[in-house]
């Protein structure tokens, strides 16, 4: 079931690839859970367009990023992780 999240987390992996007139770029990012040491992994998906006229309000992520992501849809995933969904 979806809910909301916020969180600041730190990317580590990112790919792309183009599909219908779209970018779909997938993203692995982990946050520290409270004050310890474990770690929360996400799995992103962001969709921008492929027209650069059109309007996108989504900045681009790259590997190395540390992005603040609030009031974002999230589900749960396999293994634990968390997939967050972005579109334009």
């Amino acid at each position: 079931m979806p809910a909301q999240l916020s969180t600041i987390l730190y990317i580590s992996d990112y790919k792309e690839k183009i599909s219908s007139g779209y970018t779909v770029a997938n993203a692995i990012g982990y946050t520290r859970l409270n004050s310890s040491d474990l770690m929360q992994k996400y799995a992103i998906t962001a969709f921008y367009p492929v027209d650069n006229s059109k309007p996108c309000y989504l900045p681009e992520i790259k590997e190395g990023q540390v992005l603040s992501i609030s009031n974002s849809k999230f589900s749960q995933g396999t293994n634990g992780e968390l997939e967050v969904s972005y579109f334009i």
